[in-house]
């Protein structure tokens, strides 16, 4: 802007003193250039004012300009968090595993308890006390019997021994143990009962046979219904 001002300043400058020449000047020619150079200059001097007015008057749309600060960039939002599933009722899946658990030995044991049952039944078929009115025939054919009730008896014994019930089911598994094993004596004193030598061994193999009869009864029967057997009356 100053160097603006300043060739101005000498154009005017340089104008005055072209048209001051030119009043002095002498001749014809002489004048007219002086005025030619005069007003040439003084168009120059007009021309570059109106430029530098024209300039001036114009706003600078660069320098007025408002620098808009371009918006923060917009945070992506996080993913969300997985969700964590809740660690297992260890304390319901060891319950379900013991209702199945003793679920399956009920089964199991009632099993074994209507295979002594059976034997028992078969048992309590001799009839011990008629032995002196049948053949011999009969009584070889009841002797082998006994003999074979005597072996089954012990099996299901062995079984029961051998089987794992859960703690829910011990009494029941007591009675069972209990019912076979007054079952076994039934059996022995059975067997025993064709080998006496006489009658007061007859009668004491027999009070036996029946009393142990007797004992595995009432014990099939409480585990009957301990575990739920249908048989629980027998």
């Amino acid at each position: 802007m100053k160097t603006d001002l300043l060739l101005l300043t000498l154009l005017y400058a340089v104008a005055c003193a072209s048209f001051i020449g030119a009043i002095n000047a002498r001749g014809p020619a002489r004048v007219a250039l002086s005025y030619f150079l005069a007003i040439l200059t003084l168009c120059a001097a007009v021309f570059h004012t109106s430029q530098l007015f024209t300039s001036a008057s114009v706003p600078n749309h660069f320098e007025d300009a408002v620098v808009v600060t371009p918006p923060p960039p917009v945070p992506s939002p996080k993913p969300p968090e997985p969700v964590t599933p809740p660690p297992p009722d260890s304390q319901a899946i060891n319950s379900a595993k013991n209702q199945t658990a003793v679920a399956q030995a009920k089964i199991d044991m009632k099993g074994l308890l209507e295979s002594a049952r059976r034997v028992a039944r078969n048992l309590a078929g001799l009839n011990l006390g008629s032995v002196k009115e049948i053949s011999d025939e009969e009584y070889e054919a009841m002797q082998n019997k006994a003999v074979g009730y005597l072996a089954e008896s012990r099996r299901c014994k062995e079984k029961i021994a051998a089987y794992k019930t859960p703690d829910a089911l011990h009494e029941a598994e007591d009675n069972l143990a209990k019912g076979v094993d007054a079952l076994v004596t039934a059996a022995y004193n059975a067997e025993r009962f064709f080998k006496s030598e006489n009658d007061t061994e007859e009668k004491e193999h027999l009070a036996a046979f029946r009393r142990g009869s007797q004992a595995a009864g009432a014990s099939f029967k409480k585990a009957g219904a301990q575990l739920g057997s249908e048989d629980a009356g027998d």
